[in-house]
């Protein structure tokens, strides 16, 4: 279009020139004009090469602005993925008064650290059950140390909760005591108990050991009192005080009545190697947060872990921080000899004597007899089911 209107103007131009001076002047008009439309021609090239330069680079402008949206985008979706999977506050349930070594971080936030978490809340409860019904409730993620008995009793009945760890293995922090002055043996135990009242936890491996320990020394459980304890502390005063002369508890408890005058009815050494019973305490976590979580679940059992060996290298200069946290004066023997307080490694868990094999047959085992004790009303075929070992897999 611009090229036709200045042809037109040129040929007006020349063609008064022409009309003015004759046939030569109008040679020369042609030839400017030949020029001059060469020039155009030349110029509108070069005017749509720079037209169809530029269409190319805002292409590319605008190429490059897509790449740098979605970009923008992507890294805002990883953002919010990576809060999603993120935990301020976890929520783990222990025993107070049950010293073990992930205490060494509960004050200082050294723990929650490892795990790779904001903060850990750390929830007090009194038993295994009050554990397994505040995973429930949903007021507790994982729960550490949690009893094997009631795990296995809540699981049964339809608790959405897995096993993911062994927390620690005790074969004398958990016992019944009696009454030193009974004089009571292994030969006279039927008679010196008959008509005896008991205190002691219902339905927790504490009560198993304690009818298994009885069936053991042939002693009638029908000529029993066996009343349920509200706590160990509530048992440890009682028995004290001579209104029971049985007092089956875990922990200080034991320490407490043991002060007193009261002797094991068996040994922890006994009671494992002799009537057969192995005691440990595991670690549980909902099925829920499990499956939003997996990264946090490993964490904690690798941070479990890290803080083992931490206590093991330094028992005496971690002792002191992990009884303030458990509320104790002092540990005592719980951390110390071979029957107390074991802490099996990631390895040896995965092994067939622990979560391999041994604990589903052992909760299978469990849950059998108090069935046939009428504890319970329900059995399940396998117990392997509720136990998952990919966490503990993942923190080797």
């Amino acid at each position: 279009m611009k090229k036709s209107k200045l042809l037109i103007a040129l040929l007006m131009v020349f063609g008064l020139i022409a009309a003015a001076c004759g046939s030569d002047a109008a040679d020369v008009g042609s030839d400017l004009v030949d020029e001059v439309e060469d020039v155009v021609d030349g110029d509108e090239e070069a005017m749509e090469d720079e037209e169809a330069m530029e269409d190319e680079e805002a292409m590319e402008d605008e190429e490059a602005m897509e790449d740098e949206e979605a970009m923008e985008d992507e890294e805002a979706m990883e953002d919010e993925e990576a809060m999603a999977d993120g935990v301020d506050v976890l929520n783990v349930a222990y025993f107070s008064g049950w010293p073990l070594p992930p205490q060494i971080g509960q004050a200082d936030g050294s723990f929650a650290e490892a795990v790779g978490v904001g903060e850990i809340n750390w929830i007090p409860l009194p038993d295994g059950g009050s554990m397994a019904d505040a995973m429930i409730a949903g007021d507790v993620d994982i729960s550490y140390s949690i009893g094997l008995t009631p795990f296995a009793v809540k699981a049964t009945n339809g608790a959405p909760i897995k096993m993911v760890g062994i927390a620690v293995a005790y074969d004398d922090a958990d016992n019944c005591i009696v009454q030193g002055d009974l004089g009571l043996t292994r030969e006279n135990a039927a008679e010196v108990l008959n008509g005896a009242q008991i205190l002691t936890p219902i339905g927790n491996v504490t009560h198993y050991k304690f009818l298994n320990t009885m069936e053991f020394l042939g002693v009638d459980t029908s000529t029993l009192n066996i009343l349920p304890a509200e706590s160990g502390d509530a048992t440890a005063a009682a028995f004290t005080s001579g209104q029971v002369q049985v007092g089956c508890a875990f922990g200080g408890a034991l320490v407490t009545m043991t002060d007193a005058g009261g002797v094991p009815i068996l040994t922890g050494q006994e009671t494992s190697e002799e009537v057969g019973i192995k005691t440990y305490d595991v670690t549980a976590v909902t099925d829920d947060f499990a499956a939003a979580h997996p990264e946090v679940v490993t964490g904690f059992l690798r941070a479990n872990e890290e803080f083992n060996q931490m206590w093991a290298a330094d028992p005496e200069g971690t002792n002191p921080i992990i009884a303030t946290a458990a509320g104790m004066e002092e540990v005592g023997n719980f951390l110390s000899g071979p029957t107390w307080f074991t802490f099996p490694t990631v390895a040896e868990q995965l092994s067939d004597a622990w979560l391999g094999a041994s604990v589903a047959e052992v909760m299978l085992e469990q849950l059998n007899f108090f069935l046939a004790e009428g504890q319970i009303d329900v059995v399940a075929d396998d117990y392997s089911q509720f136990i998952d070992t990919s966490f503990l897999e993942a923190a080797q």
